[in-house]
């Protein structure tokens, strides 16, 4: 029996979990493989029973504190004989020293766009007063081009690709740019792209209503759902028949519902996490999606097997 655990902070929440437990259920119909998920919040009212008897669930620290985090992962690998362990986006510090102390294989998977943490560089060199402050008199002009923030990009992805046994994107086209940025040979590389799954649809409903759906998790520098509220505000008066419906939730959740308020949004609706996100799915007759960055986005081809269209920026 091959004993595979992927790390995530939030499980379920968003894609990366969503595709986390198509591969555990992959894996179940095939046999001879365990799944294990580390988590360090657990979705209770999230998990399904379908989930839960193809994950083994355990709990971890949260990684504001990597060290410790780090510590029981370990501890784990070794107390449940991991063989694989999956680094969902990121890597762990100390990940050389886990594996030569545990054996395990490692494999990162990317499910950003290739070099994606250049997005999250520039939203947190702006993050909180100090840090727009230290922006507005020092980083605005050694960062603003996205240059420096690229190239620290490219050193982490250059980092996490040495330190895995795999390194795995989302699509072949990612596969290539990785390799050619970070001057590794195109053929004899560890890199591989394995494509996001999308489930056949049964019985998908035509009879669409006038809703425009955004589904995803309320993280804003990324996913930019600030933007969609502004689009609405700017058309709400010339649909007066439609509704834009929010499915999801996270840090900004707040934050974004007190911008509707703000900007007087009519038929707006936040209707939090779903376990069945299918429901929203066949009632939306168009799925809008403005991220500033997205790998494989799932909400478009979620919204495209349901027979909704897409609308996304580029």
């Amino acid at each position: 029996m091959i004993k595979i655990a992927f790390i995530h902070n939030n499980f379920p929440s968003g894609g990366a979990e969503r595709v986390t437990i198509d591969i555990a259920e992959y894996l179940n119909m095939v046999g001879g493989y365990e799944v294990y998920v580390f988590a360090t919040h657990l979705s209770e009212s999230m998990l399904t029973e379908k989930v839960q008897k193809v994950v083994h669930l355990r709990s971890i620290p949260s990684q504001a504190i990597p060290s410790r985090r780090s510590a029981a992962i370990e501890k784990l690998l070794v107390d449940e004989h991991i063989d694989i362990l999956v680094q969902v986006v990121k890597s762990l510090p100390d990940i050389e020293g886990i594996k030569a102390r545990t054996g395990c294989k490692v494999v990162l998977a990317c499910h950003g766009e290739p070099f994606w943490q250049r997005h999250a560089i520039m939203h947190r060199r702006r993050k909180g007063f100090f840090r727009k402050l230290l922006w507005y008199l020092y980083n605005k002009r050694r960062f603003e081009d996205g240059t420096l923030a690229m190239k620290l990009a490219v050193e982490r992805s250059r980092h996490d690709y040495v330190s895995c046994d795999a390194y795995t994107v989302l699509c072949e086209p990612y596969r290539a740019e990785t390799a050619e940025v970070l001057g590794l040979d195109p053929v004899d590389n560890h890199i591989y792209a394995i494509e996001n799954p999308e489930n056949p649809v049964d019985d998908v409903c035509l009879e669409k209503e006038n809703v425009m759906l955004f589904c995803g998790r309320f993280e804003n520098w990324s996913k930019r759902i600030d933007r969609l509220l502004r689009i609405w505000q700017k058309t709400q008066d010339r649909l007066p028949q439609w509704q834009l419906q929010l499915v999801g939730d996270g840090a900004d959740g707040k934050m974004l519902r007190q911008m509707a308020k703000d900007l007087g949004l009519k038929r707006v609706s936040f209707e939090g996490m779903k376990k069945n996100v299918s429901d929203y799915y066949q009632k939306a007759s168009i799925v809008a999606m403005t991220s500033d960055t997205e790998g494989w986005p799932l909400a478009l081809s979620e919204a495209q097997a349901h027979g909704c269209i897409g609308i996304a920026f580029g």
